[in-house]
């Protein structure tokens, strides 16, 4: 296996089951929260009440679907290192994406551990605290911008990278496509503008650089 593979499967399955987990097993196995209108105390009970229906169902899907997200950010690193090759343009660009990416992951990670530390404290009675601490939760999560500033950043310079060094006109395009959508998604989080699309759009590209990977017949 050239040192592609790896990364190209992680990247092109990763989000896949990633969204699968949102769109079809959360809402199946564990339930819809209806947010329209709430904010605050209410926004957070809403989504404790129903994520608590049954506690041992939401963290099986809740760990599975962090798995498929930390593969995918494993995946962007791991190629971020395969660019990362002295004497090639763009090698420091991805030495950083490479540094920046598992940085991030952590904070996604310790953010995404809130939601559980909430549950626990929700199941044993604790509902104040639980709500204080799912507020950070939810609101880490949906509304962090410094962890996520890193991890489009770090988007850009892999596309970036790619464009520099390969000459596969297709590797190019994509390459270049992440990176333009990186940079969108950077620029985003400095708005208040509804990032769905663009971050549906990432997830895409992720996917269609994860298979363009694998068909590269060379490291």
């Amino acid at each position: 296996m050239n040192s592609n593979k790896l990364p190209g499967y992680l990247l092109a399955i990763g989000p896949i089951l990633m969204m699968a987990m949102f769109i079809a097993v959360w809402p199946a196995l564990v339930g819809t929260t209806e947010k329209e209108g709430l904010v605050g105390e209410a926004l957070v009970k809403a989504v404790m009440e129903t994520s608590m229906e049954n506690f041992s169902i939401t963290k099986i899907v809740a760990t599975l679907t962090g798995a498929a997200m930390m593969a995918t950010m494993l995946g962007y690193t791991l190629w971020a290192r395969s660019l990362n090759r002295d004497g090639l343009k763009g090698a420091t660009l991805a030495s950083i994406a490479a540094i920046t990416i598992p940085v991030a992951t952590a904070g996604l990670m310790f953010s995404m551990d809130f939601n559980f530390a909430a549950g626990d404290a929700w199941q044993k009675g604790d509902i104040g605290n639980s709500l204080i601490i799912g507020a950070v939760a939810e609101y880490a999560s949906f509304g962090s911008t410094f962890i996520w500033v890193f991890v489009h950043i770090a988007v850009v310079f892999i596309g970036l990278a790619t464009v520099l060094q390969v000459t596969d006109k297709i590797s190019r395009g994509v390459g270049a496509i992440l990176a333009i959508i990186g940079l969108i998604m950077f620029v985003m989080n400095f708005t208040t503008l509804d990032d769905s699309i663009i971050g549906m759009l990432w997830m895409l590209i992720t996917v269609v650089s994860g298979i363009n990977l694998i068909r590269q017949k060379t490291s």
